[in-house]
């Protein structure tokens, strides 16, 4: 079974990521240093898409190498996202009405963050929508929903799961897509369908959506880890794969768009194959600094808890702001760096236990559905 090193040290720098950037953007510092608040929601929301397409990337290898009939492998996707995020969902609810409580009263005045869209959002909940957030959301398939049908479904409850709909679209069709991918007429139509649904996307036809969250706004980039992993099958040449267009295509119409997480990706990759490559200088340097960045012992175990910090994350954030607004009176600076201080420490904690006592027992319990096999898991 062949494996890929540095995967999971790569998640832990990209939800890391996400958790500074949402630190920047919530507490209202964001608004205070704009100069930072801009780059660092750039980073944020480009290290998710990196995220979706190593989605790509790891799904691919995962159907690729393991042979199972579809409902064996949907229930396998299913217990490996589902039981963190029903936590953190729950979790997520509460935390939403601690931020209508914290915010809506404007404490920072023009300084607070969001409070014309948590008043849209609160107005949603209140007029009746709430059933319909809710059966969206457990349904995995509320980034589908567009904000005319549901005012922000993609955020509401649990702002950093928007992602994870769009990751449970991919896989729900994954194996189809790999099953074309296979064959070279089906990897042109694959990424015609890939160009085509992204360019309706971009016309608006699907709806309104702040962030892609719908899959014909991403499949591009699940394309480009799906093409990846292609490219590097032991048995095959870059010639044999016209998916490789996709990379292409993906990257032109992504940099048109002022995003850059194909070109991480690309720079990933690229060290990553530079860390099993001959011993020289060049790739000497390269193996340290990727086993530094990627396969040390921190990012390895960070990595592992990467999903339970993505989601989790922002209630612990809620709350903490909650405290730090309604029970203290705390002003702007003091609540950010209470965020960091505190909030940071305890989406940690709130991740390893998450890990040790959902995930895994989950992950194992989809191991027993199927047959031993040593792929990785996504």
């Amino acid at each position: 079974m062949r494996r890929f090193g540095g995967l999971e040290g790569l998640r832990a720098w990209l939800a890391w990521t996400v958790v500074f950037g949402h630190i920047l953007s919530y507490t209202g510092l964001g608004q205070l240093l704009p100069w930072l608040a801009k780059p660092m929601g750039q980073l944020a929301d480009g290290a998710v898409m990196v995220f979706t397409i190593l989605s790509g990337f790891v799904v691919t290898h995962l159907l690729l190498e393991r042979r199972e009939p579809y409902r064996r492998y949907i229930t396998r996707r299913f217990l490996r996202i589902y039981p963190v995020y029903a936590v953190a969902l729950l979790a997520g609810i509460g935390g939403t009405y601690l931020a209508f409580d914290t915010f809506l009263s404007h404490p920072w005045g023009e300084l607070t963050p969001a409070t014309h869209r948590l008043l849209m959002q609160s107005d949603s909940l209140a007029s009746g929508d709430w059933p319909w957030h809710l059966a969206a959301h457990l349904s995995m398939l509320h980034g589908a929903v567009s904000s005319q049908v549901l005012y922000e479904s993609q955020y509401m409850f649990l702002g950093p799961a928007w992602s994870l709909s769009l990751e449970w679209q991919f896989y729900l069709v994954a194996p189809l897509a790999v099953a074309l991918a296979t064959h070279r007429v089906g990897q042109v139509a694959l990424a015609a369908l890939a160009i085509w649904g992204y360019r309706l996307y971009t016309k608006g036809v699907f709806g309104e959506f702040m962030l892609p969250s719908v899959l014909p706004g991403a499949a591009l980039y699940f394309g480009v880890g799906m093409s990846t992993r292609f490219w590097l099958r032991a048995d095959a040449g870059l010639s044999a794969f016209p998916l490789a267009w996709l990379v292409l295509a993906s990257g032109l119409l992504m940099s048109a768009a002022g995003t850059n997480p194909i070109l991480a990706w690309a720079a990933f990759v690229c060290m990553m194959l530079l860390n099993k490559s001959a011993s020289d200088h060049v790739s000497q340097g390269a193996r340290w600094a990727f086993a530094k960045a990627f396969n040390s012992t921190i990012a390895h175990w960070l990595g592992e808890r990467s999903y339970a910090t993505y989601l989790i994350h922002m209630p612990i954030l809620q709350l903490v702001t909650w405290v730090c607004v309604t029970q203290f009176g705390m002003g702007l600076v003091p609540t950010a760096w209470a965020a960091v201080l505190v909030a940071v420490p305890a989406t940690l904690v709130a991740s390893a236990l998450l890990h040790t006592h959902v995930e895994l027992p989950a992950i194992a319990r989809g191991r027993r559905t199927s047959p031993p096999a040593t792929a990785a898991t996504c």
